[in-house]
Formats: C-alpha cells, structure tokens, sequence
C-alpha cells in the first residue's frame, strides 16, 4: 500500500468556499473513486493559515492514478475552475507506512482499515476533534537510530504513543528523511494533556535525547476534521448514496 498527503494553501478567507464546493461536488456519489480510498480532510486550526490537508491510502501508485483519472471528467470542470481560483499553492507527497508495526494500529499485520466504517467510534462531535500532525526532519542515515529508539520503548510508554494513534509515515519523495505523525484527541486540553504525559516519561526523554542530534527541523500543526461529514471517514460512516 502507499498513501498521499495533499496540501492546499488557500487564498484568505477561501476556507468556506472550499468547504462549499466539497459538499456540491464531491459528494460520495460523483467522487466515490476518492473517497474510497480518502483517510480525511482536514483544515489547519494552529499551524501554517489557509490550508486543507487530505490524506488518501492507495493500494499502488497506480490505484492512486487511476482513481485521479477517474474523477477528471469534462462534466467536472466547472469544479476545477472555482477551485483553482481559491487556490495559491498544491503540494503533494507520498508516503510509506513507518517500519513498526505497532505505530501503524490501522494498517499493520491483518488490518488494513478503509472508508466505510469509521476507525474510531464513539467519539461524539468529529468537528470538534483535534488532530495533531507533527514533523521531524533528519539528516541522512539519522533514521536508524529513531527507528531502533522506537522498538526499546517500555511497553507503558508506548502504550502513550498508541493513545489516539492515526499513523506514522515516511515521506519517500520530495523532502526525505521527514517523519510524519498523526494522532487524535478529543479537545485542545487532551492534546495538551497527551504531550505532557510523553515529556514527563522518563523513558521518552531518553529517546528523544538518543536522536535528538540528528534532528534538522521539527514542527507541530493541529488540524480540525472537515465540516463535510463524508471527508472525515475516520470518526463517521459513509453513506455512498448521498
């Protein structure tokens, strides 16, 4: 399997129309070839302004074409047009599950979650969800030591990376070396409450302190799902005959 990260920077004050042409074109009848295989759309609440980041996970690169071809129709181009005139910058990457399996509960050994059922439930109002995505950037060769700090974690701290766990992921084309990880926490204070919970771990603060020398850059965003209910598959059901 290989998995997409789009992002979109709008121009200011672009949000809600974007939000607005989601629910008039891409609904799960006439965009179903994406949303078949769309992780969700999120808006960034703290972090850079006016983006949208939409994660999909494709069997093969080329599920991932076809399904893009599928959907770039004549009849679509009215939707292409008013989208691009809110649009100042598209950027994509493709990413790889991280090598532990234990940092991909959706998409390790015999599971392999896709839309349809939502892979969390019971988690009340989704818009109101906080999902944190957070970069580490290393020098060439500097993964080795991260991945091998990972496998020596106590079980009681991993089971604190795990709490609210979407995936971790190794870019494989443009920057390299980058790490990205999404988790999801019920409110601000529980995001909050899950990174103190990791600094107060003396079992993390020696991780981090193992690769913390072969860190370029890091940063945090956190994203909220999309108002549109059938583009955060994570948390709600589908229903395809919309």
């Amino acid at each position: 399997m290989l998995f997409e990260r789009r992002a979109y920077t709008l121009r200011p004050g672009g949000e809600g129309a974007f939000w607005k042409l989601q629910q008039k074109w891409n609904t799960p009848r006439t965009f179903k070839p994406m949303l078949e295989r769309n992780v969700g759309y999120f808006a960034v609440a703290a972090g850079p302004a006016e983006r949208i980041i939409h994660l999909y996970r494709w069997d093969d690169y080329d599920d991932g074409k076809r399904r893009i071809a599928a959907i770039a129709t004549p009849e679509r181009a009215e939707y292409f047009v008013a989208a691009r005139t809110l649009l100042l910058r598209q950027e994509n990457a493709l990413l790889d599950p991280a090598p532990i399996a234990e940092l991909n509960p959706l998409w390790s050994g015999s599971r392999d979650w896709l839309p349809g059922s939502p892979a969390f439930e019971n988690v009340g109002d989704a818009t109101a969800l906080v999902v944190s995505e957070s970069v580490l950037d290393f020098v060439p060769g500097g993964l080795v030591t991260y991945w091998n700090g990972y496998r020596n974690l106590d079980a009681t701290t991993m089971d604190i990376v795990r709490k609210g766990l979407v995936g971790v992921f190794l870019v494989t084309t443009g920057l390299l070396h980058r790490v990205i990880h999404y988790h999801w926490h019920r409110s601000w204070s529980k995001a909050e409450d899950h990174r103190r919970k990791l600094i107060e771990s003396a079992d993390w603060s020696a991780f981090v302190e193992s690769y913390n020398q072969r860190v370029v850059d890091s940063h945090v965003s956190y994203l909220r799902p999309s108002p549109v209910p059938w583009m955060r598959q994570l948390f709600d059901p589908i229903d395809w005959s919309t």
